[in-house]
């Protein structure tokens, strides 16, 4: 480590553990195989690729499929390796050392440590105690420092809070930096709050969206990014040549072009989300709202542990002093196994 930059000292290497065995509610992943029809596909498509050659630089034939879905131009849309690529290329391309860039917190990581790879300094903006946003305070902080870069999870990784898109505009009016509004989680909203329409009366203003959530394509790696096409030259001037692989443009642009055999599998999460989240309540513990895949919970350490003992995962994360847990809607028969185990632990 001697050789890491100074301002670097403080981070953490991200590691997540590979599990693959057991009840998995611990990284927001869909919880649904993906349909067979798109697996057949898949077979199709390693035959017919021709890996000795480099991809398309610029997926061409994915952004099309997306710009159809979203009724914008091709020049309006760029794709990365997940969101996490167009969230550095974001940093990279625009901050100078000592930027202020804004975050929410608690909220999705990669924003901060992004942050401290760009030589950004992060501003953070407590959500309220009920962990839902402070629209109030986070107008005036932007409003008083004015940040290169402000990023809103929109509903809010980790605790499943939504911003209406009249709010998010508040933000777009206040704000001189560039606005990043990240739609992870955007098609668990029973009603959308998607402000990919802002796109073209805000030049400031940039969308992510993903394919790892509602499309179940987590392990393919494939986000998307939304915007004037002044802001997409913006990213496209630092991101990688060739940066999304052959066998994931091909998925993705069959999923998209394929949406509506996901749709019942939203739907059941959903449903799933409004039942666990009342199940939960009822035997006691504190579950916020959630307009996401995932719930935001209190419970006691030793539950927690007890559950790993189970070889039921959710994820532990420290905010404000405290422990708190996400935990991933799953299917039904997983969501039982949660409760049963609850009721179990709370019996001894």
């Amino acid at each position: 480590m001697r050789f890491l930059r100074k301002g670097l000292k403080g981070m953490v290497p991200y590691h997540a553990n590979y599990i693959k065995e057991g009840i998995l509610l611990n990284a927001n992943e869909s919880p649904y195989e993906v349909p067979e029809a798109l697996v057949d596909y898949m077979k199709e498509q390693i035959g017919e690729l021709l890996i000795n050659r480099y991809p398309d630089t610029d997926s061409l034939e994915l952004r099309q499929e997306i710009a159809k879905l979203h009724k914008v131009n091709l020049e309006n849309i760029v794709c990365g390796v997940g969101s996490d690529e167009l969230i550095d290329c974001i940093l990279s391309s625009s901050l100078e050392g000592g930027d202020q860039v804004l975050v929410p917190d608690p909220s999705f990581s990669m924003y901060t440590q992004f942050t401290m790879l760009n030589n950004g300094e992060l501003t953070k903006v407590p959500l309220k105690e009920d962990f839902t946003y402070d629209l109030k305070v986070l107008l005036q902080i932007i409003d008083e420092c004015q940040p290169k870069v402000i990023f809103i999870c929109n509903p809010n990784n980790p605790t499943g809070c939504i911003l209406r898109p009249d709010e998010v505009e508040l933000i777009l009016q206040t704000a001189r930096g560039i606005v990043v509004v990240d739609e992870a989680y955007e098609d668990f909203c029973e009603a959308s709050v998607s402000v990919i329409p802002l796109i073209k009366a805000y030049r400031n203003l940039i969308v992510l969206k993903t394919f790892s959530k509602a499309y179940g394509l987590a392990g393919a790696r494939v986000g998307y990014g939304i915007a004037t096409t002044e802001m997409i030259e913006l990213i496209n001037t630092v991101k990688a040549p060739y940066n999304l692989n052959l066998f994931s443009q091909s998925v993705a642009t069959w999923v998209i072009s394929h949406r509506e055999l996901f749709k019942e599998n939203i739907n059941q999460i959903v449903k799933e989300r409004t039942r666990l989240y009342k199940a939960l309540k009822s035997i006691g513990l504190r579950v916020y709202p959630s307009y996401a895949n995932f719930l935001w919970v209190e419970m006691e350490d030793a539950l927690f542990n007890y559950l790993q003992q189970q070889k039921i995962y959710i994820r532990k994360m420290y905010v404000q002093q405290k422990n708190y847990y996400r935990i991933t809607v799953g299917k039904t028969e997983e969501n039982n196994s949660l409760l049963q185990a609850i009721i179990q632990y709370q019996a001894v």
